[in-house]
């Protein structure tokens, strides 16, 4: 769910900006990462044993925010409604509502925002100015949590295949709009490339990546003779 901006009726209005950095923090480090070690030697029954059947999303996947607690009214603090708002939409780029989550801003919207999804700790620098009849806020996102089901339901939209599996925590933190793939791997029993004749239940590993506004992207990864 690509984030876009948020338009408040007075005395709040808000604007959201995704700003992704170049590198993520140690918060990624401890999330990422492959679950079940390396696969890279895997046999082909071994990674089918793996694989999840779900059906192909025909369109991108969206996250089903129907769970997220009622948004505060306008009478509530400027820094309650911005915690709201953070949290509506990293559980959208996450995938699915937390019921655990918790989002809290400082009052005066200066420093950081901080966020628990997952079980994982995530920080959000909030900037906020003065305007005409109220307050325009505005984050920064350098991380984002997503779910492992959420993932697995992006690459069976991308790679056309029902069996699936990214080999990763159930929560994992990918930093949004990274030139390099995410620390893991996932697979799709997709049959191979496309210019390779092979069994139709070849499961290719595919590198992940998140595109600046929180949608996934996958690609298949060539293996060559030193992987």
């Amino acid at each position: 769910m690509p984030l876009r901006p948020w338009k408040f009726l007075l005395p709040l209005t808000a604007a959201l900006a995704l700003t992704a950095t170049a590198c993520g923090g140690g918060t990624a480090e401890e999330s990422g990462g492959s679950a079940r070690g390396d696969l890279s030697e895997a046999s082909r029954e071994d990674l089918s044993a793996l694989l999840v059947e779900g059906e192909v999303p025909a369109d991108p996947p969206e996250a089903d925010l129907s769970d997220l607690p009622a948004e505060p009214d306008e009478s509530a603090p400027v820094h309650e409604r911005a915690a709201w708002h953070l949290l509506s939409d990293v559980s959208g780029v996450a995938g699915e509502v937390d019921p655990d989550a918790v989002a809290e801003c400082p009052d005066d919207l200066s420093t950081v925002c901080t966020l628990t999804y997952g079980g994982v700790d995530l920080e959000f620098p909030v900037t906020s100015e003065e305007v005409a009849g109220g307050v325009e806020f505005s984050f920064e996102y350098p991380e984002m949590p997503v779910t492992r089901e959420f993932l697995e339901d992006w690459l069976r939209h991308y790679s056309e295949a029902e069996a699936v599996f990214c080999d990763t925590d159930d929560v994992v933190v990918m930093v949004p709009g990274a030139e390099d793939p995410a620390d893991f791997l996932c697979y799709a029993q997709d049959g191979g490339v496309a210019w390779v004749d092979s069994a139709e239940d070849t499961v290719s590993p595919y590198e992940a990546y998140m595109i600046n506004g929180g949608s996934l992207a996958f690609y298949q990864k060539l293996q060559t003779s030193g992987d």
